[in-house]
């Protein structure tokens, strides 16, 4: 990834393309959906009986692939980070300013979230109703008082799911159950301030250095049997983000041909490695960094694509939604099916539908009363998560 020569001349008229990618609101939109409709309808399913029956068998399997939504999450927060770093370092924008930014949009939303879960679990706790919380057709959720000091700083924090391997404590206890990624998310930020805080003049030539090493790392780590040592870290996950960079580097920054050719190679390289060793979200995340590479060219077109209008609506408030939606769907899969809705295939169209589409909803609005006041101005910023 050389960056001598780009940086001293325009992007559009070097490359063809602007840096804004306008369809991955889209694919943001799917993304969450994805995971919204995962933990409504694979919980409700898979714990109700389907022995013996192939055809439920098999909709329970349709509805585990839907968790393929986190890997797409984790390559567009790739793009629009390297897309903000970029921006960043071309102003003259101090680093400090970007990670500053970082945490103004993430953390008091993210807070507001963690405290409406502690609300509402306390207040089922209180009135008896913890089975709303805590019953066998949903993703769980703690009681609050069952996490201790040590696992309450690492939530506040973002970092509980490394926070056992650096100061020890308690088991790793992510409290709203979706916020282990956005754990990632913010390794993968700092790791990008420090990058542009100690090499802006060579920011993707030290980006493709470190990518090189973490990957050579894990190799060796995975084939002598230390890669449990690095979970919860960014090592785990660097890959499907690096997806993600090499993306907006392989559209965007003026280079030439030949290395243009390299980077979509290494993405095949990755898929093929991820269909060997059945990695399927590393392989998921290769084949999508491909997809978005190839469908660059239809950006332009798809703005005028008005069916796109509600998975680009979706997709910028997908933060929120990804937020504040498993709170909804574990109490709604529990409320639902208590009041008698308990046949597999009700479930599956009248519970999973029901539930997910209140999920979005409260997610909507969770986003105009809380994350719309955190807003930067240009919506390429916004940061993407899953669940």
């Amino acid at each position: 990834m050389s960056d001598t020569d780009p940086e001293k001349r325009p992007l559009a008229t070097t490359t063809g393309y602007e840096p804004r990618y306008d369809s991955l609101d889209a694919w943001r939109g799917v993304a969450c959906l994805m995971v919204v409709i995962l933990h409504t309808g694979y919980f409700v399913l898979s714990w109700s009986s389907t022995e013996g029956s192939a055809v439920r068998n098999g909709v329970v399997w349709c509805f585990r692939w839907l968790e393929m939504g986190v890997p797409l999450f984790f390559v567009i927060s790739g793009y629009c980070i390297a897309a903000s770093m970029d921006r960043h370092r071309r102003r003259g924008d101090s680093p400090w300013n970007f990670l500053v930014r970082r945490f103004r949009r993430i953390y008091p939303p993210y807070w507001a979230s963690l405290l409406a879960f502690v609300v509402v679990n306390w207040s089922l706790d209180r009135l008896g109703l913890i089975w709303l919380h805590r019953g066998p057709n949903s993703l769980e959720l703690l009681s609050p008082g069952r996490l201790d000091w040590s696992q309450w700083l690492g939530n506040v924090t973002l970092t509980e799911t490394w926070r056992q391997s650096a100061w020890g404590g308690s088991s790793v206890e992510v409290y709203t159950r979706v916020a282990w990624s956005l754990c990632f998310e913010e390794q993968f930020y700092f790791v990008g301030f420090l990058t542009l805080l100690l090499f802006p003049r060579r920011l993707y030539g030290a980006l493709m250095v470190l990518t090189a090493l973490i990957v050579g790392f894990r190799i060796f780590a995975f084939d002598v049997g230390w890669l449990f040592h690095y979970r919860g870290t960014f090592i785990e996950l660097w890959q499907e983000f690096a997806v993600g960079l090499l993306v907006y580097w392989r559209l965007v920054v003026p280079t030439t041909r030949d290395s243009k050719i390299m980077v979509s190679l290494t993405l095949m390289v990755l898929l093929g490695v991820g269909l060997a060793w059945s990695f399927r979200s590393t392989w998921v995340a290769a084949a999508f960094g491909l997809a978005l590479i190839e469908l660059r060219r239809f950006d332009e077109r798809a703005k005028g694509w008005r069916w796109l209008g509600p998975l680009r609506a979706c997709g910028h408030r997908s933060y929120s939604i990804y937020l504040i939606h498993l709170l909804v769907c574990t109490i709604g899969n529990e409320l639902l099916v208590w009041l008698g809705i308990s046949n597999f295939w009700a479930r599956a169209f009248v519970v999973t539908p029901i539930v997910a589409t209140v999920a979005v909803g409260v997610g909507w609005i969770f986003f105009d009363l809380v994350e719309s006041r955190f807003l930067h101005p240009r919506r390429s910023e916004s940061p993407v998560a899953a669940g």
